[in-house]
């Protein structure tokens, strides 16, 4: 099979997937944006593969496949990054929660054992 076949072929079976996760809601919005660019970017360069070459070309890259390489490294750093970030994000989400539900069960066996206490001394 022609390799340049073979590369649309995979292009349009990723669109195909990232567009069926999207539709079943398992796959967030935010994170889709990415896949869908990446897919159309494959998509394109596999039908037009000149556009590679001159992009190789231009940044003084002899092999094309280098740059699909270092492209997909530098794409797979932003996305960690973006990850580790929202992570964080959550990681500080949780640890507030936590707290106000312990502050509001602190706060709800303390008026306990003051009632507990008051009923009591009525006795």
């Amino acid at each position: 099979m022609n390799p340049q076949i073979l590369a649309i072929v995979l292009s349009v079976a990723l669109l195909v997937f990232v567009l069926a996760l999207l539709r079943s809601y398992v796959l967030p919005e935010k994170y889709a944006v990415v896949w869908l660019i990446a897919g159309v970017v494959s998509v394109v360069l596999s039908v037009f593969p000149a556009i590679l070459n001159a992009v190789a070309k231009f940044f003084g890259i002899s092999q094309p496949i280098n740059l699909i390489f270092f492209g997909g490294f530098f794409l797979v750093l932003l996305f960690l990054m973006q990850l580790t970030l929202e992570l964080a994000r959550t990681r500080d989400e949780l640890r507030k929660a936590v707290q106000s539900i312990a502050l509001d069960l602190e706060e709800k066996q303390s008026r306990t054992s003051a009632r507990h206490e008051d009923g009591t001394q009525d006795e």
